[in-house]
Protein backbone atom coordinates (compact mmCIF):
# COMPACT_ATOMS: atom_id res chain seq x y z
CA UNK A 1 0.00 0.00 0.00
CA UNK A 2 2.60 1.99 0.92
CA UNK A 3 5.03 1.86 -2.16
CA UNK A 4 1.97 2.52 -4.16
CA UNK A 5 1.27 6.03 -2.83
CA UNK A 6 4.35 7.21 -2.75
CA UNK A 7 5.63 9.95 -3.30
CA UNK A 8 2.69 12.04 -3.56
CA UNK A 9 1.44 10.43 -0.35
CA UNK A 10 4.92 9.77 0.84
CA UNK A 11 5.31 7.67 4.03
CA UNK A 12 1.89 7.19 5.62
CA UNK A 13 3.32 5.24 8.10
CA UNK A 14 -10.00 16.43 22.90
CA UNK A 15 -12.15 14.40 20.54
CA UNK A 16 -15.10 15.91 19.33
CA UNK A 17 -18.17 14.38 21.23
CA UNK A 18 -21.03 11.99 20.06
CA UNK A 19 -21.11 10.49 16.67
CA UNK A 20 -23.41 12.67 14.37
CA UNK A 21 -25.65 11.44 11.77
CA UNK A 22 -23.98 11.78 8.80
CA UNK A 23 -24.13 10.01 5.88
CA UNK A 24 -20.93 8.75 4.16
CA UNK A 25 -20.75 7.74 0.63
CA UNK A 26 -18.56 6.65 -2.15
CA UNK A 27 -17.84 9.35 -4.67
CA UNK A 28 -18.47 8.59 -8.19
CA UNK A 29 -15.83 7.06 -10.55
CA UNK A 30 -13.75 5.35 -8.09
CA UNK A 31 -11.61 2.54 -9.19
CA UNK A 32 -10.16 -0.91 -8.15
CA UNK A 33 -6.80 1.32 -7.59
CA UNK A 34 -5.97 4.36 -5.58
CA UNK A 35 -8.29 7.16 -6.02
CA UNK A 36 -7.67 10.33 -4.03
CA UNK A 37 -6.96 13.92 -3.04
CA UNK A 38 -10.75 15.31 -4.95
CA UNK A 39 -10.59 18.92 -4.95
CA UNK A 40 -13.61 21.10 -6.15
CA UNK A 41 -13.60 23.97 -8.58
CA UNK A 42 -16.31 26.17 -10.09
CA UNK A 43 -18.06 26.57 -7.01
CA UNK A 44 -18.12 22.87 -6.83
CA UNK A 45 -19.41 22.18 -10.40
CA UNK A 46 -16.01 20.20 -11.23
CA UNK A 47 -13.71 18.17 -8.92
CA UNK A 48 -10.14 16.85 -9.78
CA UNK A 49 -8.98 14.15 -7.96
CA UNK A 50 -5.48 11.73 -8.44
CA UNK A 51 -6.08 8.31 -9.80
CA UNK A 52 -3.00 5.30 -10.44
CA UNK A 53 -5.05 3.19 -12.84
CA UNK A 54 -3.71 0.08 -13.51
CA UNK A 55 -0.72 1.06 -11.72
CA UNK A 56 1.21 3.03 -14.34
CA UNK A 57 1.25 6.12 -12.21
CA UNK A 58 -0.29 8.74 -10.47
CA UNK A 59 -2.90 10.99 -13.07
CA UNK A 60 -4.92 14.37 -12.74
CA UNK A 61 -8.38 13.39 -13.43
CA UNK A 62 -11.59 15.59 -13.56
CA UNK A 63 -15.22 14.97 -13.80
CA UNK A 64 -18.29 17.22 -13.81
CA UNK A 65 -21.53 17.62 -12.07
CA UNK A 66 -24.44 17.30 -14.58
CA UNK A 67 -28.41 16.93 -13.53
CA UNK A 68 -27.90 13.36 -13.83
CA UNK A 69 -24.71 13.07 -11.53
CA UNK A 70 -20.94 12.89 -12.17
CA UNK A 71 -19.57 12.76 -16.01
CA UNK A 72 -17.10 9.53 -16.25
CA UNK A 73 -13.23 10.61 -14.94
CA UNK A 74 -10.87 12.00 -18.17
CA UNK A 75 -7.36 12.02 -17.95
CA UNK A 76 -6.93 16.35 -17.60
CA UNK A 77 -5.60 17.38 -21.04
CA UNK A 78 -2.07 19.06 -21.88
CA UNK A 79 1.13 18.69 -20.05
CA UNK A 80 -0.07 18.50 -16.16
CA UNK A 81 0.54 14.55 -16.55
CA UNK A 82 4.06 14.62 -17.90
CA UNK A 83 5.70 12.73 -14.99
CA UNK A 84 5.85 9.31 -13.51
CA UNK A 85 3.40 10.68 -11.09
CA UNK A 86 1.34 13.99 -10.69
CA UNK A 87 -1.35 14.56 -8.39
CA UNK A 88 -2.65 16.57 -5.38
CA UNK A 89 -4.15 19.53 -7.02
CA UNK A 90 -5.42 22.47 -5.83
CA UNK A 91 -7.64 25.01 -7.93
CA UNK A 92 -8.63 28.71 -8.19
CA UNK A 93 -11.85 28.86 -7.66
CA UNK A 94 -12.03 30.09 -11.38
CA UNK A 95 -10.98 26.89 -12.45
CA UNK A 96 -7.73 28.16 -14.82
CA UNK A 97 -4.99 27.96 -12.94
CA UNK A 98 -3.86 24.41 -10.70
CA UNK A 99 -0.91 23.99 -8.22
CA UNK A 100 0.19 20.10 -7.87
CA UNK A 101 2.62 17.82 -6.64
CA UNK A 102 4.84 15.75 -8.90
CA UNK A 103 7.70 13.44 -9.03
CA UNK A 104 10.32 13.03 -11.71
CA UNK A 105 8.23 15.63 -14.02
CA UNK A 106 9.17 16.66 -17.20
CA UNK A 107 10.17 19.86 -16.14
CA UNK A 108 12.80 19.74 -13.96
CA UNK A 109 12.80 19.65 -10.05
CA UNK A 110 14.62 20.76 -7.00
CA UNK A 111 13.60 17.77 -4.70
CA UNK A 112 12.42 14.46 -4.51
CA UNK A 113 8.69 15.64 -5.15
CA UNK A 114 7.70 19.60 -6.24
CA UNK A 115 5.10 21.80 -6.38
CA UNK A 116 4.21 22.83 -9.85
CA UNK A 117 1.70 25.22 -11.92
CA UNK A 118 -0.18 25.32 -14.89
CA UNK A 119 -2.80 27.44 -16.85
CA UNK A 120 -5.72 26.00 -18.66
CA UNK A 121 -5.71 27.18 -22.46
CA UNK A 122 -8.16 26.42 -24.73
CA UNK A 123 -8.94 22.66 -22.41
CA UNK A 124 -5.75 22.23 -21.77
CA UNK A 125 -3.53 22.33 -18.82
CA UNK A 126 -0.25 24.07 -20.51
CA UNK A 127 2.72 26.43 -19.03
CA UNK A 128 4.10 23.71 -16.51
CA UNK A 129 6.50 25.95 -14.33
CA UNK A 130 8.10 24.26 -11.02
CA UNK A 131 7.20 27.20 -8.32
CA UNK A 132 11.20 27.63 -7.62
CA UNK A 133 13.81 27.88 -4.88
CA UNK A 134 11.34 30.35 -2.91
CA UNK A 135 7.92 27.26 -2.82
CA UNK A 136 10.46 23.90 -3.28
CA UNK A 137 13.40 22.08 -1.20
CA UNK A 138 16.20 19.43 -1.93
CA UNK A 139 13.02 17.33 0.21
CA UNK A 140 9.85 16.50 -0.26
CA UNK A 141 7.07 18.95 -1.11
CA UNK A 142 3.46 18.25 -1.63
CA UNK A 143 -0.46 18.56 -1.06
CA UNK A 144 -0.87 22.06 -1.72
CA UNK A 145 -4.21 24.02 -1.26
CA UNK A 146 -4.41 27.65 -2.18
CA UNK A 147 -7.13 30.20 -0.71
CA UNK A 148 -9.67 31.43 -3.06
CA UNK A 149 -8.02 34.48 -3.88
CA UNK A 150 -5.05 32.87 -4.93
CA UNK A 151 -2.67 34.46 -2.38
CA UNK A 152 -1.62 31.92 0.28
CA UNK A 153 -0.55 28.51 -0.57
CA UNK A 154 -0.77 25.81 2.39
CA UNK A 155 1.32 22.63 2.00
CA UNK A 156 3.10 19.21 3.52
CA UNK A 157 7.27 18.92 3.90
CA UNK A 158 9.91 17.27 5.31
CA UNK A 159 12.54 19.99 5.01
CA UNK A 160 14.64 20.65 7.80
CA UNK A 161 13.32 22.73 10.28
CA UNK A 162 9.99 21.87 11.22
CA UNK A 163 8.41 19.92 13.98
CA UNK A 164 7.80 15.94 13.13
CA UNK A 165 7.98 13.74 10.14
CA UNK A 166 5.62 15.80 7.81
CA UNK A 167 4.40 19.35 8.53
CA UNK A 168 2.06 21.88 7.43
CA UNK A 169 4.05 25.26 6.15
CA UNK A 170 2.30 27.96 4.11
CA UNK A 171 3.57 30.91 1.88
CA UNK A 172 2.00 34.06 1.07
CA UNK A 173 1.92 35.36 -2.73
CA UNK A 174 2.71 39.53 -3.46
CA UNK A 175 0.98 38.76 -7.14
CA UNK A 176 4.53 38.07 -8.84
CA UNK A 177 6.65 36.34 -5.93
CA UNK A 178 6.14 33.51 -3.44
CA UNK A 179 7.40 34.57 0.19
CA UNK A 180 9.85 32.02 2.33
CA UNK A 181 7.38 29.43 3.47
CA UNK A 182 7.11 29.33 7.18
CA UNK A 183 5.75 26.44 9.22
CA UNK A 184 1.98 27.01 10.28
CA UNK A 185 2.05 27.49 14.00
CA UNK A 186 0.28 25.96 16.51
CA UNK A 187 -1.09 22.72 14.46
CA UNK A 188 2.39 20.49 13.85
CA UNK A 189 3.50 18.08 15.90
CA UNK A 190 6.53 15.24 16.03
CA UNK A 191 3.86 12.84 14.09
CA UNK A 192 3.06 13.60 10.64
CA UNK A 193 0.95 16.19 9.39
CA UNK A 194 -0.50 15.87 5.95
CA UNK A 195 -2.84 17.02 3.47
CA UNK A 196 -3.80 20.59 4.21
CA UNK A 197 -7.17 21.93 2.65
CA UNK A 198 -8.13 25.38 3.16
CA UNK A 199 -11.79 25.98 2.94
CA UNK A 200 -13.29 29.05 1.05
CA UNK A 201 -13.68 31.20 4.05
CA UNK A 202 -9.73 30.87 3.98
CA UNK A 203 -9.96 30.34 8.09
CA UNK A 204 -11.06 27.11 8.23
CA UNK A 205 -8.46 24.58 8.08
CA UNK A 206 -8.58 20.88 7.19
CA UNK A 207 -5.80 18.62 7.97
CA UNK A 208 -5.12 15.13 8.68
CA UNK A 209 -2.44 13.77 11.02
CA UNK A 210 -1.17 10.42 12.73
CA UNK A 211 -0.66 11.56 15.85
CA UNK A 212 -1.86 9.74 19.29
CA UNK A 213 -5.36 9.81 20.32
CA UNK A 214 -6.53 8.96 16.47
CA UNK A 215 -9.09 6.43 15.56
CA UNK A 216 -6.68 5.20 13.20
CA UNK A 217 -3.68 5.96 11.45
CA UNK A 218 -4.55 9.24 9.90
CA UNK A 219 -7.57 10.72 10.99
CA UNK A 220 -9.22 14.54 9.80
CA UNK A 221 -8.80 17.56 11.74
CA UNK A 222 -9.96 20.82 12.08
CA UNK A 223 -8.55 24.59 12.86
CA UNK A 224 -9.33 27.77 12.33
CA UNK A 225 -5.98 30.18 10.46
CA UNK A 226 -5.28 33.60 11.01
CA UNK A 227 -1.92 34.84 9.47
CA UNK A 228 1.26 32.72 10.88
CA UNK A 229 -0.91 30.26 13.08
CA UNK A 230 -3.77 27.72 13.49
CA UNK A 231 -6.21 27.53 16.77
CA UNK A 232 -9.15 25.48 17.69
CA UNK A 233 -7.31 22.33 16.77
CA UNK A 234 -9.82 19.60 17.53
CA UNK A 235 -10.65 15.81 15.69
CA UNK A 236 -13.42 15.44 13.40
CA UNK A 237 -15.27 12.70 15.26
CA UNK A 238 -16.88 9.38 14.05
CA UNK A 239 -18.50 8.45 11.38
CA UNK A 240 -15.69 10.98 9.67
CA UNK A 241 -12.59 8.81 11.35
CA UNK A 242 -12.51 5.28 11.65
CA UNK A 243 -9.68 3.07 12.34
CA UNK A 244 -8.87 3.50 8.58
CA UNK A 245 -6.96 6.04 7.11
CA UNK A 246 -9.05 9.49 6.58
CA UNK A 247 -7.03 12.13 4.14
CA UNK A 248 -8.05 14.84 1.86
CA UNK A 249 -11.11 16.32 3.71
CA UNK A 250 -12.26 19.16 1.75
CA UNK A 251 -16.19 21.37 2.38
CA UNK A 252 -17.67 22.60 -0.75
CA UNK A 253 -18.76 26.29 -0.51
CA UNK A 254 -21.89 27.19 0.88
CA UNK A 255 -22.89 23.46 1.25
CA UNK A 256 -23.53 20.90 3.20
CA UNK A 257 -21.21 18.39 1.90
CA UNK A 258 -17.61 17.35 2.29
CA UNK A 259 -15.18 15.14 0.38
CA UNK A 260 -12.47 13.12 1.35
CA UNK A 261 -10.21 10.35 0.82
CA UNK A 262 -10.23 6.86 2.84
CA UNK A 263 -8.58 3.14 2.57
CA UNK A 264 -10.67 0.51 2.19
CA UNK A 265 -10.80 -2.91 2.72
CA UNK A 266 -9.05 -3.51 -0.15
CA UNK A 267 -6.39 -1.44 0.93
CA UNK A 268 -6.63 1.41 -1.40
CA UNK A 269 -7.67 5.06 -1.27
CA UNK A 270 -11.44 5.64 -2.73
CA UNK A 271 -13.05 8.84 -2.38
CA UNK A 272 -16.18 9.54 -0.13
CA UNK A 273 -18.78 12.54 0.14
CA UNK A 274 -20.21 13.05 3.82
CA UNK A 275 -23.32 14.42 4.18
CA UNK A 276 -24.05 16.91 6.21
CA UNK A 277 -20.12 17.85 6.86
CA UNK A 278 -20.04 18.39 10.56
CA UNK A 279 -17.61 21.15 10.39
CA UNK A 280 -18.76 23.19 7.69
CA UNK A 281 -17.19 26.51 6.62
CA UNK A 282 -17.87 29.97 7.35
CA UNK A 283 -20.42 31.10 4.23
CA UNK A 284 -19.26 33.03 1.77
CA UNK A 285 -20.62 35.03 -1.08
CA UNK A 286 -19.99 33.38 -4.60
CA UNK A 287 -19.99 35.63 -7.72
CA UNK A 288 -20.53 33.45 -11.33
CA UNK A 289 -21.19 34.87 -14.83
CA UNK A 290 -20.31 34.30 -18.64
CA UNK A 291 -17.39 37.26 -19.88
CA UNK A 292 -18.97 37.69 -24.08
CA UNK A 293 -19.00 39.85 -27.08
CA UNK A 294 -21.63 42.27 -26.51
CA UNK A 295 -22.69 42.11 -30.72
CA UNK A 296 -21.74 38.27 -31.11
CA UNK A 297 -22.31 36.74 -28.01
CA UNK A 298 -19.80 35.32 -28.36
CA UNK A 299 -17.92 33.46 -25.01
CA UNK A 300 -14.36 35.36 -24.06
CA UNK A 301 -11.93 34.18 -22.84
CA UNK A 302 -10.79 37.58 -20.51
CA UNK A 303 -8.27 38.67 -18.03
CA UNK A 304 -10.18 39.84 -14.96
CA UNK A 305 -9.40 41.59 -11.90
CA UNK A 306 -11.16 42.28 -8.66
CA UNK A 307 -10.26 45.43 -6.84
CA UNK A 308 -11.77 46.58 -3.32
CA UNK A 309 -12.52 50.37 -3.88
CA UNK A 310 -12.72 51.39 -0.26
CA UNK A 311 -8.23 50.29 0.24
CA UNK A 312 -7.21 49.83 -3.77
CA UNK A 313 -6.24 46.45 -2.97
CA UNK A 314 -6.57 43.95 -5.21
CA UNK A 315 -8.13 40.99 -3.96
CA UNK A 316 -8.67 38.88 -6.80
CA UNK A 317 -7.46 37.67 -10.14
CA UNK A 318 -9.03 35.21 -12.45
CA UNK A 319 -9.56 33.91 -16.25
CA UNK A 320 -12.71 33.43 -17.65
CA UNK A 321 -12.79 30.33 -19.36
CA UNK A 322 -11.56 30.56 -22.83
CA UNK A 323 -13.99 28.31 -24.33
CA UNK A 324 -17.18 28.88 -21.76
CA UNK A 325 -16.74 32.65 -21.11
CA UNK A 326 -17.43 31.51 -17.53
CA UNK A 327 -15.46 32.72 -14.61
CA UNK A 328 -16.30 32.40 -10.99
CA UNK A 329 -14.91 34.41 -7.71
CA UNK A 330 -15.32 34.27 -3.84
CA UNK A 331 -15.99 37.83 -2.80
CA UNK A 332 -16.86 39.53 0.80
CA UNK A 333 -19.73 40.55 1.69
CA UNK A 334 -20.65 44.68 2.55
CA UNK A 335 -17.73 45.43 0.53
CA UNK A 336 -17.86 47.79 -2.53
CA UNK A 337 -15.80 46.44 -5.91
CA UNK A 338 -14.58 47.18 -9.35
CA UNK A 339 -14.47 44.44 -11.44
CA UNK A 340 -13.08 44.64 -14.68
CA UNK A 341 -12.16 42.06 -17.65
CA UNK A 342 -10.15 42.82 -20.71
CA UNK A 343 -9.55 40.30 -23.78
CA UNK A 344 -7.68 41.42 -26.44
CA UNK A 345 -9.15 43.54 -29.38
CA UNK A 346 -11.72 44.26 -26.97
CA UNK A 347 -12.27 47.66 -24.96
CA UNK A 348 -11.61 46.85 -21.60
CA UNK A 349 -15.03 47.05 -19.02
CA UNK A 350 -15.09 48.14 -15.33
CA UNK A 351 -17.85 48.09 -13.18
CA UNK A 352 -18.71 49.25 -10.11
CA UNK A 353 -20.20 46.32 -7.60
CA UNK A 354 -21.30 46.61 -4.34
CA UNK A 355 -22.03 42.72 -2.48
CA UNK A 356 -24.40 43.57 0.20
CA UNK A 357 -24.14 42.49 3.67
CA UNK A 358 -27.17 39.63 3.19
CA UNK A 359 -25.24 38.57 0.48
CA UNK A 360 -23.36 35.87 2.72
CA UNK A 361 -23.93 32.16 1.86
CA UNK A 362 -26.20 33.27 -1.80
CA UNK A 363 -24.56 32.89 -5.38
CA UNK A 364 -24.67 36.11 -7.02
CA UNK A 365 -24.89 35.95 -11.28
CA UNK A 366 -23.08 38.74 -13.03
CA UNK A 367 -22.26 38.44 -16.73
CA UNK A 368 -19.78 40.90 -18.47
CA UNK A 369 -20.22 42.13 -22.31
CA UNK A 370 -17.20 43.41 -23.85
CA UNK A 371 -17.24 45.66 -26.70
CA UNK A 372 -14.84 45.21 -29.64
CA UNK A 373 -12.10 47.27 -30.08
CA UNK A 374 -13.00 49.40 -33.24
CA UNK A 375 -15.78 51.91 -31.89
CA UNK A 376 -16.13 50.37 -28.71
CA UNK A 377 -17.06 52.55 -25.57
CA UNK A 378 -16.68 51.82 -22.04
CA UNK A 379 -17.97 53.98 -18.82
CA UNK A 380 -15.04 54.05 -16.69
CA UNK A 381 -14.77 54.03 -12.65
CA UNK A 382 -12.99 57.34 -11.82
CA UNK A 383 -14.30 59.08 -8.88
CA UNK A 384 -14.29 63.24 -7.81
CA UNK A 385 -15.76 64.61 -4.45
CA UNK A 386 -18.96 66.28 -4.91
CA UNK A 387 -18.27 69.36 -6.87
CA UNK A 388 -14.78 68.67 -8.08
CA UNK A 389 -13.39 68.09 -10.89
CA UNK A 390 -9.72 66.81 -9.20
CA UNK A 391 -9.60 62.88 -9.43
CA UNK A 392 -9.08 60.55 -6.14
CA UNK A 393 -6.73 58.08 -5.66
CA UNK A 394 -9.51 55.18 -6.58
CA UNK A 395 -9.33 56.26 -10.02
CA UNK A 396 -5.73 55.57 -10.62
CA UNK A 397 -6.01 51.93 -11.58
CA UNK A 398 -8.94 52.49 -14.24
CA UNK A 399 -7.15 55.18 -15.70
CA UNK A 400 -3.65 53.08 -15.89
CA UNK A 401 -5.40 50.82 -17.69
CA UNK A 402 -6.42 53.24 -20.41
CA UNK A 403 -2.52 54.12 -20.64
CA UNK A 404 -2.09 50.33 -20.96
CA UNK A 405 -4.55 50.08 -24.02
CA UNK A 406 -3.02 53.05 -25.88
CA UNK A 407 0.20 52.12 -25.75
CA UNK A 408 -0.85 48.71 -26.93
CA UNK A 409 -2.71 49.80 -29.70
CA UNK A 410 -1.10 53.09 -31.16
CA UNK A 411 -3.73 53.90 -34.12
CA UNK A 412 -6.51 54.23 -31.49
CA UNK A 413 -7.92 57.52 -30.64
CA UNK A 414 -10.17 58.31 -27.43
CA UNK A 415 -13.13 60.78 -26.59
CA UNK A 416 -13.57 61.06 -22.88
CA UNK A 417 -17.65 62.28 -21.91
CA UNK A 418 -17.94 64.12 -18.97
CA UNK A 419 -21.70 63.71 -17.63
CA UNK A 420 -23.36 65.28 -14.06
CA UNK A 421 -26.80 64.33 -12.58
CA UNK A 422 -29.67 66.96 -12.96
CA UNK A 423 -28.54 69.10 -10.24
CA UNK A 424 -27.53 73.01 -10.92
CA UNK A 425 -28.17 75.25 -13.75
CA UNK A 426 -27.03 73.70 -17.74
CA UNK A 427 -24.09 75.90 -17.63
CA UNK A 428 -22.80 74.74 -14.36
CA UNK A 429 -23.02 71.60 -15.15
CA UNK A 430 -21.09 72.28 -18.38
CA UNK A 431 -18.55 73.61 -16.93
CA UNK A 432 -18.16 70.39 -14.49
CA UNK A 433 -18.19 68.05 -17.14
CA UNK A 434 -15.60 69.30 -19.09
CA UNK A 435 -13.27 69.83 -16.00
CA UNK A 436 -13.75 66.31 -15.17
CA UNK A 437 -13.39 65.09 -18.60
CA UNK A 438 -10.46 66.95 -19.20
CA UNK A 439 -9.07 65.49 -15.99
CA UNK A 440 -9.06 62.20 -17.12
CA UNK A 441 -7.06 63.31 -20.53
CA UNK A 442 -4.34 65.03 -18.68
CA UNK A 443 -3.80 61.98 -16.27
CA UNK A 444 -3.21 60.19 -19.61
CA UNK A 445 -1.32 62.45 -21.27
CA UNK A 446 1.20 62.87 -17.75
CA UNK A 447 1.82 58.82 -18.52
CA UNK A 448 2.97 59.55 -21.27
CA UNK A 449 0.18 59.09 -23.89
CA UNK A 450 0.59 61.90 -27.16
CA UNK A 451 -2.37 64.63 -26.28
CA UNK A 452 -3.29 64.47 -29.95
CA UNK A 453 -4.63 61.11 -29.60
CA UNK A 454 -7.56 62.09 -27.16
CA UNK A 455 -10.17 64.66 -26.79
CA UNK A 456 -12.53 65.60 -24.28
CA UNK A 457 -16.09 66.20 -23.99
CA UNK A 458 -18.42 67.34 -21.52
CA UNK A 459 -21.79 66.97 -22.24
CA UNK A 460 -23.40 68.21 -18.43
CA UNK A 461 -26.63 66.81 -17.40
CA UNK A 462 -28.18 66.32 -20.75
CA UNK A 463 -27.25 62.88 -21.64
CA UNK A 464 -28.42 60.79 -18.44
CA UNK A 465 -27.71 56.78 -18.12
CA UNK A 466 -30.78 56.22 -15.90
CA UNK A 467 -33.74 58.51 -15.63
CA UNK A 468 -35.06 59.72 -12.09
CA UNK A 469 -33.79 61.69 -8.88
CA UNK A 470 -32.87 59.15 -6.58
CA UNK A 471 -29.57 59.00 -5.14
CA UNK A 472 -28.82 56.02 -7.35
CA UNK A 473 -30.02 57.48 -10.45
CA UNK A 474 -27.89 60.73 -9.95
CA UNK A 475 -24.80 58.40 -8.95
CA UNK A 476 -25.02 56.70 -11.96
CA UNK A 477 -25.44 59.67 -14.03
CA UNK A 478 -22.30 61.17 -12.46
CA UNK A 479 -19.76 59.76 -14.51
CA UNK A 480 -17.38 59.61 -17.65
CA UNK A 481 -17.45 57.50 -20.72
CA UNK A 482 -14.69 56.04 -23.06
CA UNK A 483 -15.09 56.45 -26.79
CA UNK A 484 -13.10 54.62 -29.62
CA UNK A 485 -13.22 57.20 -32.51
CA UNK A 486 -9.99 55.87 -34.61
Amino acid sequence: MVSRLLPILLLLACTMASAQNVRIDPLDNNTADDDFAPAYTNHGRVIIFTTDVGGDGQRLRSMERTSSGWTGASKLLGDVNDATHSGSGTLTPDGQFIIFASFENDVDGLGRTDLYSARKVDGRWVDVKNLGASINSASYDAHPSITSDGRTLYFVSDRPGGNGETDIYFSVSDGAVWSTPKVLAGINTASSEMSPIIGSDGRTLFFSSNRPGGAGGFDVYVAKVSGSSATDVRRIGDPINTSADEMFYSALPNSDQALFSRTTAAGTYDNFVAVPNPFPTEPVTLVEGIVSDVNTQVPLGSNITVTDLATGKKVASMRSDDQTGQYYVTLTPGRVYSITASAPNYVFHSERYEIPPGAKGKTIKKDIKLSPLADGNAQLLVFFDYDKSELKSESFPELERIIELLRENPKVHLRFDGHTDDQGSDEYNDRLSQKRAEAVRDYIVAGGVVASRMEAKGFGKRQPMVQGVSDEARASNRRVEMKVIQ
